[in-house]
């Protein structure tokens, strides 16, 4: 069973890194403008998994996404303030995604995913 449980949370892992990489890359292709693709290409979503049933989820980035996320004190420019804008591309979707993880290794373990499962890894 345990075999069974370990699969099941690399998959989880799995597909929550790979639905969180297409939309954090839908909404960053919409906010900015690339002209080097530098931000996407140096992105990476990795699955790590030991003996034990802890599997990691690792995001890597450049630390400059990070900082295009947070919130910017305005501008004083000529007496008047020029209001700069933050681009929501990291926190939404890191913090939205791991509760989404949270959720899913909670509720949706069952009989009939072990069953599944478990047919699978019997293909194999």
């Amino acid at each position: 069973m345990s075999i069974i449980k370990k699969e099941f949370v690399r998959r989880i892992l799995q597909e929550e890194s790979q639905r969180m990489e297409k939309n954090q890359l839908i909404q960053m292709r919409r906010l900015l403008n690339f002209h080097t693709n530098e931000l996407v290409q140096g992105r990476e979503l990795k699955v790590t998994q030991q003996d034990t049933m802890d599997g990691a989820l690792s995001f890597r980035h450049k630390a400059y996404q990070r900082f295009l996320d947070l919130k910017k004190k305005p501008l004083i420019k000529r007496g008047q303030r020029i209001k700069r804008r933050n681009f929501p591309i990291h926190n939404r979707y890191v913090f939205g995604h791991y509760f989404s993880i949270a959720n899913r290794l909670m509720v949706d373990f069952t009989n009939k995913v072990a069953d599944g499962i478990k047919r699978d890894l019997e293909q194999k």
